[in-house]
């Protein structure tokens, strides 16, 4: 019995402390669910304010493409019109208004506010009268309950053409046909057509190769490609060769349901029906070759613009100091002895020699050396442009004599006009040519070898572009070849493997229409194609080699896994190299960049 009167109250001391641990298990549990509710809630209210602040911008950025985008305006003008847009964006007024409510919300203790919206000239300094080219920084901020989140976006407007903003595009028919791949937007003014079957010609026969569909994909900074389309109906699809159909209408002309119509797009150019956005042409801003050419002729000679020029070559012979090629003197040609024992004969022999061994002392000792010094001189003035330099006559850059057209100091008003043709094609060896440089060109433009770029070219003529390899100065700058005739790209890499293809950096634009093929060529294009008629596309993948008898092209399988020979990848620091070179036009155009998010002491004036 004194055992058990020694544990009496043990129970009682187990009860206890039972409930101390289920006390302790429950405040946990209460604790643990608290906090989830409240990370639950703090997440909430960060995803709200990123929406609210995107919100806020989306809705600033719509207003300025409202009042500008597509509109006719004066480059001298766009400054002061663009501050006026700025000052009336709706979001920035509610966020000045006394009260500082700012952008009204549905939700308690939320605010959201564009806090500033600033306009900076690009060129800014550059001696450019009537800047074309602004960037607006928009930056907006939301508070939910605490929680507050900054976002910045910048916004370029410019008077600059559209065709700097496309991949692949045309004023008229985009069609691409088999497998190009294609990092960038891409634009139809009228019928975006897509094949899955490529079209080639080999020795003097037109041929087919059935290959994959195009495939639009992220460029490496996660950029998602537009496809940007007049509408659905102007977007059709081709499959195997059938007659194509819109990609929202049925093989029997049917409406389809969104379903079918998100697969067809996404059969069609691997994007999502979301990427595909409507543009109507009438909102294109379009480059004009001749008016162009016109006004960087005025500005390189200062020459007015109510100045008429109807003939460039006849103005240009008679421009002082214009630079043209020296005439390489002939070498006297020695008389053949008669070999007559005629005296008179033998008399006229000696005296034509005596004459030519005089004309040979100064072929050797006067006319050669002038010659080559004036082919120094005209080297040197072509490799150290400094302002405008007017060369008459065909240029040929060989990498003989002559290795590049430079500029030490591109300008605005900095151009090498050629009144002629100008071909680039080393002749020599391996080595690059140089091309730094703006030029206008009256004739044709030809180029082909290695050539290292950072230019802008206008030319009033056709283009060549032959087993040419371009690429950029210091590894990133471009050549933009705007063309009023066609251009004509081929045969680059002929028959390499599809994943070794050589680069070419650069913008290309023609007045006419255009055929691409990435069949037999390998291309890299590094930039973006455009044309003002139909541009047409056609590219298979993998590796496409000549058959022993070279009667046949054989091509690899046709499959996902394979390089495409003709890739393009969107190349937008173009504007910033080139700006002061691109020519100006008189439609606004307006495009947003991505959006980047801040912290409060990244906020300008913090």
């Amino acid at each position: 019995m004194r055992r058990f009167r020694e544990e009496k109250g043990s129970a009682l001391v187990m009860v206890m402390f039972m409930m101390l641990i289920l006390t302790l298990l429950g405040v946990a549990v209460l604790s643990a669910a608290v906090g989830g509710a409240r990370r639950t809630l703090t997440r909430e209210n960060d995803i709200q304010s990123l929406q609210l602040t995107q919100k806020t911008l989306d809705e600033s950025v719509a207003y300025i493409a409202s009042k500008l985008d597509g509109k006719t305006l004066k480059a001298d003008m766009l400054g002061s019109t663009l501050q006026d847009v700025l000052s009336q964006i709706p979001a920035l007024q509610a966020s000045n208004a006394t009260n500082g409510s700012g952008v009204k919300t549905e939700l308690a203790l939320a605010s959201t506010r564009l806090l500033s919206a600033t306009a900076s000239d690009d060129f800014a300094g550059s001696g450019l009268k009537g800047n074309s080219s602004y960037t607006v920084t928009l930056i907006a901020q939301s508070d939910i309950n605490g929680v507050k989140r900054i976002l910045k976006q910048d916004v370029k407007v410019s008077l600059y053409p559209d065709f700097l903003n496309y991949a692949f595009g045309s004023e008229k028919d985009l069609i691409l046909n088999g497998s190009p791949t294609i990092k960038g937007n891409i634009y139809a003014g009228n019928t975006l057509r897509v094949s899955n079957v490529a079209n080639y010609a080999y020795r003097g026969q037109n041929l087919q190769k059935p290959s994959l569909f195009p495939r639009m994909v992220e460029r490496a900074d996660k950029t998602q490609p537009l496809a940007f389309v007049q509408s659905l109906d102007a977007f059709t699809l081709s499959e195997n060769g059938y007659a194509p159909r819109p990609v929202n209408r049925g093989a029997d002309g049917s409406a389809l349901s969104g379903d079918l119509t998100i697969a067809n797009v996404r059969k069609a150019l691997n994007i999502d029906l979301s990427q595909v956005r409507i543009r109507k042409n009438e909102q294109f801003v379009q480059v004009n070759v001749d008016q162009s050419f016109r006004d960087k002729f005025g500005q390189a000679l200062g020459i007015s613009d109510s100045v008429d020029i109807p003939d460039y070559s006849a103005y240009l012979n008679n421009v002082p100091n214009a630079l043209k090629m020296p005439i390489k003197p002939k070498e006297p040609v020695k008389p053949v002895d008669p070999l007559s024992s005629d005296k008179t004969i033998q008399d006229q022999y000696k005296k034509d020699l005596d004459a030519y061994e005089k004309l040979y002392t100064n072929y050797i000792q006067v006319e050669l050396p002038n010659y080559q010094k004036a082919l120094n001189d005209l080297k040197t003035a072509l490799t150290t442009m400094t302002g405008t330099v007017v060369f008459n006559g065909d240029l040929n850059v060989d990498g003989d004599w002559l290795k590049g057209l430079i500029q030490t100091q591109r300008s605005a008003s900095s151009w090498l006009i050629v009144n002629g043709n100008l071909t680039i094609n080393n002749t020599l060896d391996n080595t690059p040519l140089n091309l730094y440089s703006s030029v206008l060109v009256t004739g044709a433009v030809n180029l082909g070898g290695k050539i290292n770029v950072d230019s802008t070219l206008l030319t009033l003529g056709n283009t060549k572009i032959q087993d040419a390899t371009i690429t950029g100065a210091n590894g990133d700058k471009e050549i933009v070849l705007i063309s009023k005739g066609p251009i004509l790209l081929n045969r680059v890499d002929a028959f390499t493997q599809a994943n070794v293809a050589q680069t070419l950096r650069g913008f290309f634009y023609t007045d006419a229409t255009a055929e691409l093929y990435g069949v037999g060529s390998n291309f890299d294009l590094q930039g973006g194609f455009f044309a003002k008629g139909n541009l047409t596309v056609n590219a298979v993948v993998g590796n496409s080699v000549e058959d022993a008898s070279r009667q046949n092209i054989i091509f690899d399988d046709q499959t996902v896994s394979k390089t495409s020979r003709f890739k393009v990848d969107y190349n937008d620091q173009v504007f910033e190299h080139q700006g002061l070179a691109l020519p100006r036009v008189d439609q606004i155009s307006v495009k947003a960049d991505k959006i980047e998010l801040l912290q409060e002491s990244q906020i300008p004036g913090k």
